[in-house]
């Protein structure tokens, strides 16, 4: 896992992002197509980078900053009908995508039959592998990719992806209304749909939701019947932990209202860290993968819990589970896991990736059958329109807002101490 593994903020050239930032600003001024505009100075910065490969200076952070926001705006403009699109996609005949999501697939067989002579090639790659072959593909020339759908790698994407521009927010102006915040304006990129890693247990085994505190995982009533996925091969899993440690005083407080008492630490900076460490003296069980832990504790009769993520309960069925989700824990139940999408730079097979995008995100009335392999159980699409599929709409789950710039700053030292505690 070569991106979570070095998960540091880059330092690129710093002269060059100062130069590549002005024109940025006046290109996406001076063009009338958002996505084109981003492209074009997208195109400013890969040359002024080449060329000044080896300046550097403290101006550079503010250029950076200025170039982040500049290439995160919106592509989608305006004229970007459906109508409109197909009659230059036909032209383009294909899409490539690259999606961490096997959804994509089912939303492709849809949309070639809505769409005849559009082909959709779908590469599933996972969130930090995706960057990684991006930034290389891109540094050499190389603009492969239309679509992006991908999960967060702990605030990297949006660093090291969205800001410089090599992925570009696209939302078509007569969906964004009905889009919810922060996914409208405030951030990254649109999200098709939001998951979050949260606690499971075994139905058959409990008439009711065992946890309420996550401090009731640290009691020995618990005593080495936590499972979960390892958050050192799962950014996500990461992402959550990371963000107790961020959100210290909200752990405090919820251990204070289980136990009745002030934290005391033990040798650890905060009460997130804290937790973190109790877990592993209660025996926590470190697996693979999110599946691995829900077959551990959902195949038999078990009153062990697990965390894995929320989109997993779907899978029940098909698995031989009897494991349902907890979607009210204190202080927070968990931070968001949204599945973003994005219009790669320089995508080749612009209106074909746009017309796509749309499809999956449900047109204009978020009825359209692109979006039904994201609106599932488990998985909250945020649109104001679109019922969900949950018995508690996403407005109502208690989580963390989801930081990227923190998580990206903090995620390398939580991963240190979680990799000491086992």
């Amino acid at each position: 896992m070569e991106r979570f593994n070095r998960l540091h903020p880059r330092k690129p050239a710093q002269a060059a992002l100062v130069f590549a930032s002005a024109v940025l600003l006046l290109t996406a001024c001076g063009q009338n197509g958002g996505g084109n505009a981003a492209n074009n100075a997208a195109n400013a910065a890969d040359t002024a980078a080449n060329a000044n490969g080896q300046a550097s200076g403290s101006a550079g952070g503010n250029a950076a900053a200025a170039n982040g926001s500049a290439a995160a705006g919106n592509a989608g403009a305006a004229e970007d009908s459906p109508d409109a699109l197909y009659a230059k996609a036909k032209e383009e005949g294909k899409v490539i995508v690259y999606s961490t999501s096997g959804r994509a697939n089912d939303a492709a067989e849809t949309f070639m039959k809505q769409y005849p002579g559009i082909k959709v090639e779908v590469s599933k790659v996972k969130s930090d592998e995706m960057m990684d072959k991006v930034m290389k593909e891109q540094d050499a020339g190389q603009f492969n990719p239309d679509v992006i759908i991908t999960k967060e790698v702990s605030g990297a994407v949006e660093e090291e992806m969205v800001k410089p521009g090599r992925y570009i927010k696209y939302l078509p102006a007569d969906i964004a209304p009905k889009v919810d915040e922060p996914y409208r304006t405030q951030a990254e990129g649109y999200a098709d749909y939001v998951e979050f890693r949260t606690i499971f247990y075994n139905a058959s085994h409990y008439a009711q939701a065992p946890v309420t505190n996550w401090w009731d995982l640290t009691t020995p009533e618990f005593k080495g019947k936590v499972y979960t996925a390892d958050p050192l091969s799962s950014p996500a899993f990461m992402d959550l932990f990371t963000t107790m440690v961020n959100n210290s005083d909200d752990m405090a407080a919820a251990y204070k209202e289980k136990f009745g008492k002030d934290i005391e630490l033990h040798g650890t900076e905060n009460a997130g860290y804290e937790y973190i460490q109790e877990l592993f003296d209660n025996g926590l069980i470190v697996l693979k993968g999110s599946d691995d832990v829900l077959d551990a504790i959902g195949k038999a009769d078990s009153d062990a819990v697990g965390l894995a993520v929320s989109g997993d309960v779907s899978k029940n069925e098909e698995n031989g589970w009897t494991i349902q989700p907890i979607y009210a824990i204190k202080p927070k139940t968990a931070v968001p896991d949204a599945g973003y999408f994005f219009l790669a730079n320089k995508a080749p097979h612009e209106a074909a990736g746009k017309l796509f995008l749309r499809w999956m995100m449900g047109e204009t009335d978020g009825k359209g059958a692109g979006l039904d392999p994201f609106n599932k159980v488990g998985s909250w699409v945020p649109r104001s329109d679109v019922q969900t599929k949950n018995d508690i709409p996403y407005e109502q789950l208690n989580l963390w807002m989801f930081d990227g710039e923190a998580l990206y700053t903090s995620a390398p030292k939580v991963r240190d101490f979680w990799i000491k505690q086992k």
